[in-house]
C-alpha cells in the first residue's frame, strides 16, 4: 500500500508537495481504513480523489510517479543522460527529489533518490513506522554505506555488496543495479514497484496485467458488467490462434512474448480494441481468447457483440475490469481522470465496487485517482482525508493540499468547490473584457 508520495522540482512542483494515504482520526466511513496489525503500522485509506483545474498540476502529480517509477523499474541505458524536467521558472539550478513511503510483505519503508539530468546524487532505503527509522541503506556523493545489522543484509557477503554498490553507474539507481544484478535482499522492494505499484494515463490501457490462472475471471467479469446494469446478460471469451492472428498487433505480440510470466500460471490480460486474454497451454505455446458480451433481443434471444461494437462507456468500463481484478489481489492503482468516457453514476457505483464488495474485504489494495467529477465530492461516499486539491500559486508553483483539517462538516462540499471555496478551479475573466462584442 502506498503511505506517502513526495516530488520536488518537478514539473510544475518547486517546493515539495507531500500527497498521502495516512487515515486521519476521522470517524466517518471507517471500512474505507487498514488498520495496521501492530503499534509501528500506519492506518491507511483504500481511496483518494484529486481535484483542480485544468494546468493545476493533477497530470504532474501522475506523472512524477509515473516518471520516478519508470526510472526505477527500467533505468536509463549505460552513459545516457536521465529525462527528468525540473520546474522551469526557479533559475537556481537544483536537482529533483522523488520518495515513495509503502507498506509490502507486512513491512514499511521509505525509498527515494535526488537526481539531475548526468547522475544520481543521493538515494536511499528505511525501515519505516510509528515509532521506527532504520536505515538500511543511504548513497551520496561519497558513495553507499550499508546497516550491515539490518536482518536482510546480515547474512549477504559484504564485500559482494560493496563491489556492487561501488561498480553502480552514476545515472543508475542502486536498487535498479541489483535487480539487473540479481542481488536478492532488495528484489521485494523493486518488486513493489515494478508489479504492486500501477499508473494509468488517460490514453493507456492496463496492457499486461496478469493474474493466477486459477482465477474464474469469466465469471469475475460477468459479475462486475451485471453488477453495472448496462444490460449485458453474460460474456464469454472466444479462442483465437494467437501466433497467427491479425487481431493482435505484431507489437502487441512481441511484448507479450517477452514479458509473459512462464511457468507461473498466470493470464495476461490484453486491452485494445478488442480485448485478449493470453495463457500458456500445456506445452509451454501461448494462447488466446477474445471477450464477447452477449444481450438478449426483443425476443430474448441471445446475441453476441464483440467489445468494439459496444459504447465508449462501456468499453473503458470493460478495460478497468483487470485493475478490479489486480484490486482484489492487493495491487495500488493511480489512474488519471477515471471519468474519461464514463458517466458520473459508473465512477461512482466503480468506487462503491471497491470500497464495499465483499471480493476487496481486507484486501490491501488502494485506488488513487484523479477527477473533474464534482458528484463525488460527497462525505457520503469519501472521507475528508481522502480528497484532495491542487491550485497554482502566483509563482506558477503548484500546490496540493487535503481537505482533512477543513471545516466543511456542515458544508454542501460540491457547492463550496464550484464556489471557488478551495481555490482549485479555474479562473475565467469576464468575456466582456475579451472585446469580442461589436
Amino acid at each position: 500500500m502506498l503511505i506517502r508520495f513526495t516530488v520536488e522540482n518537478f514539473l510544475s512542483f518547486n517546493q515539495r508537495i507531500d500527497f498521502n494515504l495516512i487515515a486521519s482520526e476521522e470517524a466517518n466511513l471507517n471500512h474505507h481504513v487498514i488498520k495496521g496489525k501492530s503499534e509501528n503500522d500506519i492506518a491507511l485509506l483504500r481511496t483518494s480523489i484529486i481535484y483542480g483545474a485544468n494546468a493545476s498540476g493533477k497530470y504532474n502529480l501522475i506523472k512524477a510517479m509515473a516518471f520516478a517509477r519508470h526510472f526505477i523499474v527500467n533505468g536509463v541505458p549505460k552513459n545516457e543522460n536521465i529525462e527528468v524536467h525540473p520546474f522551469k521558472l526557479d533559475k537556481r539550478q537544483q536537482p529533483s527529489r522523488f520518495e515513495f513511503e509503502f507498506r509490502y510483505q507486512s513491512k514499511q519503508y521509505a525509498y527515494g533518490f535526488v537526481i539531475d539530468k548526468k547522475q544520481v546524487n543521493e538515494e536511499w532505503l528505511f525501515e519505516i513506522g510509528h515509532h521506527l527509522e532504520i536505515p538500511i541503506f543511504e548513497r551520496d556523493d561519497k558513495g553507499i554505506s550499508f546497516n550491515f545489522a539490518y536482518e536482510i543484509l546480515s547474512n549477504l557477503a559484504k564485500q559482494e555488496l560493496l563491489y556492487e554498490a561501488n561498480h553502480t553507474r552514476k545515472n543508475l539507481l542502486f536498487l535498479t543495479n541489483c535487480k539487473e544484478r540479481e542481488i536478492e535482499p532488495f528484489e521485494m522492494i523493486y518488486k513493489w514497484f515494478d508489479e504492486v505499484l500501477n499508473i494509468l494515463l488517460p490514453t493507456s490501457k492496463p496492457v499486461n496485467i496478469a493474474i493466477q490462472s486459477h482465477i474464474d475471471f469469466k465469471m469475475f467479469f460477468s459479475h462486475i458488467l451485471k453488477s453495472f446494469d448496462l444490460g449485458i446478460k453474460q460474456i464469454d471469451f472466444q479462442a483465437i490462434n494467437f501466433e497467427n492472428t491479425t487481431e493482435i498487433s505484431e507489437t502487441i505480440k512481441a511484448t507479450v512474448r517477452k514479458n509473459f510470466p512462464y511457468g507461473e500460471n498466470k493470464a495476461y490480460f490484453v486491452p485494445s480494441s478488442e480485448f485478449f486474454v493470453i495463457e500458456e497451454d500445456s506445452v509451454g505455446e501461448l494462447k488466446a481468447s477474445k471477450l464477447i458480451t452477449i444481450r438478449n433481443d426483443e425476443d430474448n434471444d441471445s446475441v453476441t457483440f464483440e467489445k468494439q461494437e459496444e459504447s465508449e462507456g462501456t468499453q473503458r468500463l470493460i478495460d478497468f475490469i483487470p485493475m478490479l481484478i489486480g484490486l482484489s489481489q492487493g495491487k495500488v492503482f493511480v489512474v488519471d481522470e477515471i471519468e474519461s468516457s464514463l458517466h458520473a453514476l459508473l465512477i461512482k457505483k466503480l468506487f462503491d465496487f471497491m470500497l464495499n464488495s465483499q471480493i476487496f474485504v481486507n484486501m490491501e489494495s488502494q485506488l488513487i485517482a484523479t477527477t473533474h467529477e464534482i458528484f463525488l465530492l460527497d462525505t457520503k461516499l469519501f472521507r475528508k482525508d481522502e480528497i484532495w486539491f491542487l491550485k497554482k500559486r502566483h509563482n506558477r508553483e503548484s500546490h496540493l493540499y487535503s481537505l482533512t483539517y477543513a471545516a466543511v462538516d456542515n458544508l454542501d462540499i460540491m457547492i463550496g468547490y464550484i464556489n471557488g471555496m478551495f481555490c482549485a478551479i479555474p479562473f475565467i475573466s469576464n468575456i466582456k473584457e475579451l472585446g469580442w462584442e461589436t
